[in-house]
């Protein structure tokens, strides 16, 4: 009988060994590609109120996603991101409101580059928009809509996202920038 259980046991780790393995190796791989960009990444910053600079946003965070992907990654804004200003805005652009899950951005304040809120982040949007003249592809882009201080739902349109639309660094810092968990190839 204590065999047969000391087998039992010992297949039954076996087997949660195997379960967790690939995801400690992809922990290690995504430790491994944070080094290699040398993250977290201090924030440029412009204008007043201070805002990051969109253009390091789109870049970190699009090189990131694609460097990471195919392996179970979960990662927090400030495991990429890091700045020593008190009050910084994070602009909602076209690519952080693709990449970002959404779950992570609903509810967060909104706000303008005056630092004026506007409401709370409510949903992505996505549509399909074709390519130039002698281009047939479309490719997919992305906006976003909040709710106002008065209830309404409004839309930041379907024009290119830079810095129009700001959130507080101190609301997103602890939050899930990227995670690939769920996009692994079966």
């Amino acid at each position: 009988m204590k065999r047969t259980l000391a087998y039992f046991w010992c297949g039954f780790l076996a087997l949660a060994l195997a379960q967790i393995a690939p995801f400690l190796h992809g922990q290690e791989r995504c430790a491994t590609v944070l080094r290699e960009k040398k993250l977290p990444v201090k924030f440029k910053t412009r204008g007043s109120p201070q805002r990051a600079r969109w253009e390091q946003v789109d870049e970190v965070l699009t090189g990131l996603s694609k460097d990471l992907r195919g392996m179970p990654c979960e990662l927090k804004f400030e495991e990429i991101f890091r700045t020593d200003k008190e009050e910084l805005y994070i602009p909602l652009t076209n690519n952080l409101v693709r990449v970002v899950p959404e779950a992570i951005l609903e509810g967060l304040a909104v706000f303008n580059q005056s630092g004026e809120h506007l409401g709370e982040f409510e949903n992505r949007v996505s549509y399909q928009r074709a390519g130039g003249l002698y281009a047939t592809d479309s490719y997919t882009l992305y906006y976003f809509r909040y709710k106002d201080t008065e209830g309404e739902v409004e839309s930041s349109g379907n024009h290119l996202l830079l810095d129009e639309y700001l959130v507080l660094w101190s609301d997103l810092s602890e939050r899930i920038a990227i995670n690939t968990s769920g996009n692994l190839p079966q």
